[in-house]
C-alpha cells in the first residue's frame, strides 16, 4: 500500500511540475516584445530616429529594415513583432526627411546621404549582433535604396529581402515632366511635388487605409532631386552587369499599381541562382498589409532559415 501511495504521489508531483512548466512557458511567451526607440547620428550630423524589436532570449538573426517614400518605420510595428515570434530581431530607422528624423520632407542632396543613414543603422546592429546572421530588408523606395547600397557600399550581409522595389514605375511621368525635373534639378532641387500615391493603391485592407490616411507622420511629397536620384538609381540597378554575391529574395504583388513587378522579376532572373522572385496574384504594393501577408511572411522566414542552416552546417 505504501508503495502504491508513493507511486501515485510521484505521478501527481510530475503532473504538477509539467503544468507549472507549461504556465511558465506561456507566461514567458506572452511577456511580449522589447521595443525601444533611440537616436542615431548620420555621417553629416543629421539626427535620425531608430527603433528595434526584440523578443526574450538571444535572437537567432537580425533584420535591418528600410521603409518606403513618405512613410516611416513605425508602420512596420506589427510586421516586426511577427519576426520576433520567430526569434528574429528587427532594427529600423526613419531616414532623413521622413517620420521623426530630421530633415525637410523628402529633400536630399544625393542618394549618398540616404546610404549614409542606412549605414548608421547597419553599424548599430552589427556592433551589437555581429555573431549572428544579419539581413537587410527594403520596401518600395527602400528596395531601391537597399539594392543600390549593396552595389555601392561595402557590406557583409548574409542575405537581402526586397519587396515591391522602385525599379520601374507602373505609370511614370510624361517625357515633358521628366525633362522639366532634370532642368529643375540644377535650378531648384529642393522643390517638392506630390507623389500621387493613394492608400488604396498600397493595400486592399480598409483598416490599414484608414490608419495611413490618419497617420500624422505620413507625407506624400518628393523633391525634384530625390526623384531624379531614384530614377538614375533605378536605371543603374537594372543595367548593373555584375551578379549579386549574396542571396536575394525579391517579392512583388502582381497587381501592384505603383512599382513594376515585371522589372523586379527581370532583375531577379538576371541575378539567378542567388536571386529568387516570388509574385503574388492580385496583391497590391504593401505585401505585408495584403491578404497574402502570411504567405509572404512564411516565405521570408523560410529564406532566413535556409541561410542560417547553411551557415551552421
Amino acid at each position: 500500500m505504501v508503495n502504491i501511495l508513493s507511486e501515485n504521489k510521484y505521478h501527481e508531483d510530475v503532473a504538477f511540475f509539467l503544468q507549472a512548466m507549461q504556465k511558465i512557458k506561456l507566461r514567458s511567451t506572452n511577456m511580449g516584445v522589447n521595443h525601444q526607440i533611440f537616436n542615431l547620428v548620420s555621417a553629416d550630423g543629421t539626427v535620425l530616429k531608430g527603433k528595434f524589436w526584440k523578443a526574450n532570449g538571444f535572437p537567432s538573426a537580425t533584420i535591418c529594415l528600410v521603409h518606403g517614400v513618405g512613410e516611416h518605420s513605425g508602420r512596420y510595428d506589427r510586421w516586426a513583432r511577427k519576426f520576433c515570434e520567430q526569434g528574429v530581431m528587427v532594427y529600423a530607422l526613419d531616414y532623413r526627411g521622413h517620420g521623426e528624423s530630421e530633415g525637410a520632407r523628402s529633400v536630399v542632396k544625393s542618394l549618398n546621404e540616404l546610404h549614409d543613414d542606412i549605414n548608421t543603422l547597419v553599424r548599430r546592429c552589427k556592433r551589437n549582433w555581429s555573431e549572428i546572421p544579419n539581413f537587410i530588408y527594403g520596401h518600395s523606395m527602400g528596395g531601391n535604396l537597399v539594392l543600390s547600397y549593396l552595389i555601392n557600399r561595402r557590406h557583409d550581409f548574409d542575405g537581402a529581402i526586397i519587396t515591391s522595389p522602385w525599379l520601374k514605375l507602373v505609370n511614370p511621368p510624361s517625357p515633358f515632366i521628366l525633362k522639366t525635373a532634370k532642368w529643375l534639378n540644377h535650378i531648384s532641387p529642393s522643390i517638392t511635388f506630390s507623389t500621387g500615391i493613394r492608400s488604396s493603391q498600397m493595400t486592399q485592407n480598409p483598416d490599414i487605409q484608414k490608419e495611413t490616411n490618419r497617420d500624422p507622420l505620413m507625407h506624400s511629397r518628393i523633391s525634384v532631386r530625390l526623384f531624379n536620384e531614384l530614377t538614375n538609381s533605378s536605371q543603374a540597378i537594372m543595367a548593373f552587369k555584375q551578379k549579386t554575391e549574396i542571396p536575394l529574395l525579391l517579392l512583388h504583388g502582381l497587381a501592384d499599381p505603383i512599382t513594376s513587378p515585371e522589372a523586379t522579376q527581370q532583375f531577379a532572373e538576371f541575378n539567378a541562382p542567388l536571386a529568387r522572385f516570388v509574385g503574388y496574384q492580385g496583391a497590391l504594393h504593401e505585401l505585408h498589409h495584403e491578404p497574402v501577408a502570411e504567405s509572404v511572411f512564411n516565405e521570408i522566414v523560410k529564406f532566413i532559415g535556409q541561410i542560417k542552416d547553411q551557415k551552421e552546417s
